[in-house]
């Protein structure tokens, strides 16, 4: 009875370090945000200039506590 205990304790603690939650999209073009306590990932959709920029970026613990407009500098950093 104990490890059944155990097993579902390590489970529900997994589950909520892991399982991200979908957080209403951006006004921005439609950028989607799903965060989990361990990792971000971001669906960027964005105009840049006159082109629409796509692209799904996964950030890692400490970088997903991060605002979107902080992950948004690096990203158009990463641009050029």
């Amino acid at each position: 009875m104990k490890k059944k205990i155990i097993a579902a304790v390590i489970t529900l603690v997994l589950l909520i370090l892991f399982v991200p939650i979908p957080l209403s999209p951006l006004k921005d073009g439609g950028t989607r945000q799903y965060a989990a306590l361990t990792y971000k990932v971001v669906k960027w959709q964005r105009l840049v200039g006159e082109e629409r920029y796509i692209k799904t970026s996964v950030y890692f613990f400490p970088d997903n506590f991060k605002d979107i407009d902080e992950l948004w500098e690096k990203e158009n950093a990463d641009l050029g």
